[in-house]
């Protein structure tokens, strides 16, 4: 009989969308059963998905506790640790859920890997590149649109799922959802509107950018794709992507200050014949 009460209400804290009320359910189904690992497990999943990192690395500490088989709670104990900074204990929850890692302090870290991720899923969800820095953070490599407020070489905390897959060199690459901004960058967002006549001046301005550290990104290049597109293999449906209008020759730079983009500029319209460019606007600043 108690098993029964505890998951009728699980069940009533599955099926709710606020969370409030649906962490009142589980925590109930964990008074009648407190031996019983899932409700925990979902009280951890629903404090992970709206940010409570704390609640959500107890949580999950108790659901793999009373289940160590349960690899989804050892995910997102590990990315609950990650958010944290718990470095100890994000690495007992890879090696929980079975990932290999060297042993020693510090912050957890693997072979950096290419991936995506959504930045501001529930906004605005553009899709940027980025290398994989562990299990949980990727570092942005694009220069996303100022309007997602994210930045070149932000820090995303990601989901542990993917979500739709981009094609690079053949292969389809995984995207990842963000959770959260696990570290912000010290670059701001300006934009250029340039003149470039062909791919190998594109070429040029992007290996100058490259050698001044100074990120790139022809903004005209970006499809408006809708919620099913982006999430990748969609089913038929009513598509309602549109594009970008008056971009087609926006570029978006990633850099310190205003002058480390005229620097890279300039030498460009020395080496690349026929390219100008208009005045260095800043986009989006710096978080200080």
């Amino acid at each position: 009989m108690r098993h029964a009460i505890a998951n009728w209400l699980n069940e009533q804290g599955r099926r709710t969308n606020d969370s409030s009320r649906a962490k009142r359910f589980y925590k109930l189904a964990t008074r009648i059963e407190p031996r019983w690992s899932v409700p925990w497990y979902n009280l951890g999943f629903r404090t992970k998905m709206i940010g409570q990192w704390e609640d959500s690395l107890h949580f999950n500490q108790r659901a793999v506790e009373l289940n160590a088989d349960d690899e989804a709670a050892w995910w997102n104990l590990g990315i609950a640790a990650t958010a944290l900074h718990n470095w100890e204990e994000a690495r007992r929850a890879w090696r929980g859920f079975g990932i290999a890692l060297e042993d020693g302090p510090g912050e957890v870290s693997w072979t950096p890997a290419t991936a995506c991720v959504r930045l501001d899923p529930n906004q605005l969800g553009e899709v940027v590149w980025g290398d994989r820095l562990d299990p949980a953070r990727i570092a942005v490599l694009n220069v996303p649109l100022p309007e997602s407020n994210r930045r070149y070489r932000d820090i995303i905390l990601n989901d542990g799922a993917p979500n739709g897959t981009r094609k690079r060199n053949g292969l389809d690459v995984p995207v990842f959802d963000e959770l959260a901004v696990w570290q912000a960058s010290s670059y701001s967002t300006f934009q250029v509107e340039l003149s470039v006549p062909n791919e190998e001046a594109e070429e040029i301005l992007r290996e100058i950018s490259n050698d001044h550290h100074v990120g790139v990104e022809d903004w005209s290049t970006i499809r408006m794709i809708c919620a099913e597109c982006s999430r990748g293999n969609p089913q038929p449906h009513s598509c309602k992507a549109v594009p970008l209008e008056g971009e087609r020759k926006r570029f978006g730079f990633g850099a310190h200050k205003p002058g480390d983009v005229e620097r890279v500029l300039i030498e460009w319209v020395t080496r690349a014949r026929g390219c100008t460019y208009e005045n260095v606007e800043l986009a989006l600043a710096a978080t200080r």
